[in-house]
């Protein structure tokens, strides 16, 4: 039998591991209020999306709220949403499209949590595309949209969360996404990156510090900023999520996960500079100047404290109704797909 890859990626203090498909119940056995809590996460994709983690890695924040993280990168959501509900790891972090089209396949998680609270994702244009179909940085948001057509749009997997929301903008500004342009799986970051270099794909859609790295590099630029739409503003975009019964029978682990994910979050309002130098070092491949200008543009996408509104579910349910992500009409109430039960208070 072929066995799933994985691809695996050390953050910080936390151990990579690959981690066999049973459940390890022995590893949460210890008492939840004294001492260190074992638990395993993993993350979907590369990428300032999920920040919070490498932030809870680098400022020590696992260790400061008791807890013995193990982390792993995932080839996109749908791996990692198996990788939860197989009981190989206690969370993950993924894109809010990930949660919401397993509840309509009837697997049931839950959201505990936001890393971002906007859609802090950008489309990447090259510029001979751009001066091709006559459009700019500067042009209005409609003649951006309506330029897609005909494009080729490299994202990291055809059915994740940015192919969708690319899926969305086209629909809404008259263009048929199945028709109208092409959505190609390029992969995730340096990939996507490449991809866009050397001209397999006119536009990307992808995590900060992708657009800022390639305007360094000179041969595109940031082309929508996709927090600045007025649906996007509110917007669980990557979430933390566990399965519904272990935060049934771990509350304080999962509080603690979520304290330590809010506390890194926070470092945005009170220390962004030591979250640029942190993240700076986490990226080192990139162009520091290209990483700090991310950041610094998208800080106001971080929630306080992890903390979710109903607006931010309310938004994403409608996206995915007029997408045909899901069947049925979800809810968006708190307690159902999603809560703050965990979040500081």
């Amino acid at each position: 039998m072929m066995r799933r890859r994985t691809f695996l990626k050390g953050v910080g203090s936390a151990t990579a591991l690959s981690l066999p498909l049973i459940p390890a119940i022995n590893r949460r056995s210890r008492a939840q209020g004294s001492g260190p809590i074992s638990v395993r996460g993993a993350y979907a994709a590369p990428g300032l999306s999920f920040a919070g983690i490498f932030l809870a890695n680098r400022a020590g924040l696992w260790a400061q709220n008791g807890l013995n993280v193990d982390l792993k990168q995932l080839q996109g959501g749908p791996l990692s949403i198996a990788a939860l509900t197989n009981h190989e790891v206690d969370f993950v972090g993924v894109a809010s499209t990930d949660p919401m089209i397993s509840w309509d396949k009837g697997i049931k998680t839950l959201a505990v949590g936001a890393f971002t609270g906007s859609l802090v994702a950008q489309f990447t244009a090259r510029k001979d595309w751009m001066e091709k179909v006559g459009v700019s940085t500067s042009s209005p948001i409609e003649a951006k949209l309506k330029a897609l057509k005909g494009a080729r749009i490299g994202a990291s997997t055809i059915g994740g969360g940015p192919a969708q929301y690319t899926r969305y903008l086209a629909r809404t500004n008259g263009l048929d996404p199945d028709t109208d342009m092409k959505i190609l799986a390029v992969g995730f970051g340096a990939s996507r990156m490449a991809a866009l270099r050397t001209n397999q794909v006119d536009v990307t859609i992808g995590d900060s510090p992708e657009a800022d790295q390639i305007e360094t590099e000179g041969f595109g630029q940031l082309f929508i900023n996709c927090a600045e739409l007025p649906l996007f503003r509110e917007f669980p975009y990557t979430l933390l999520v566990v399965a519904p019964e272990f935060a049934e029978k771990q509350p304080e682990a999962v509080r603690r996960v979520v304290h330590s994910i809010g506390q890194a979050n926070n470092l945005f309002y009170n220390d962004l500079g030591s979250v640029i130098d942190m993240l700076q070092k986490e990226n080192s491949a990139l162009d520091p100047k290209a990483v700090a200008r991310a950041l610094e543009r998208d800080k106001s996408g971080y929630p306080r404290d992890a903390r979710m509104t109903a607006a931010m579910w309310q938004n994403n349910v409608k996206v995915a109704v007029s997408t045909k992500m899901v069947n049925s009409n979800p809810s968006a109430d708190e307690g159902v797909m999603w809560t703050n039960k965990f979040v500081a208070a």
